[in-house]
């Protein structure tokens, strides 16, 4: 007898779901695409007030405007000897990695609204457990 005779079909992946790189990515792209250049802080203070308070660590923030600028994303610049004023511009492959998350996003945060639904509705189930 085989264990499982009517196995429900995955639709879809929770690696499919919205990454917080992505959404730091984006949030990244979409500030450095109005032009000009922006210094590390800035673009963390933007990040918090687009999240409504919601920061990023900062040794990750800086590891994704690291990787961003080792995939050519991103031009990283210092302003004088202090290594804490860094300051990033956008390049004409962050332009195309951000059409393209521009492109990919919307679906994958819908996704990410359904399944955050019904994990809300599952985690409800369990609300009144007693954790004694």
């Amino acid at each position: 007898m085989p264990r499982n005779e009517n196995p429900i079909e995955k639709t879809e992946s929770l690696g499919h779901v919205v990454k917080v790189q992505q959404v730091i990515d984006f949030i990244v792209l979409s500030d450095l695409m109005n032009g000009g250049t922006r210094y590390h802080s800035e673009m963390e203070q933007h990040i918090t007030k687009t999240l409504g308070g919601v920061g990023v660590n900062d040794a990750y923030f800086s590891q994704r405007l690291r990787a961003l600028a080792e995939g050519g994303h991103v031009v990283r610049q210092w302003d004088g000897d202090n290594r804490y004023n860094r300051f990033y511009r956008i390049t004409d492959a962050g332009e195309e990695y951000f059409k393209q998350l521009l492109r990919d996003l919307p679906e994958r945060v819908n996704l990410a609204k359904k399944v955050y639904g019904l994990f809300d509705a599952h985690l409800a189930k369990y609300s009144k457990m007693s954790l004694k």
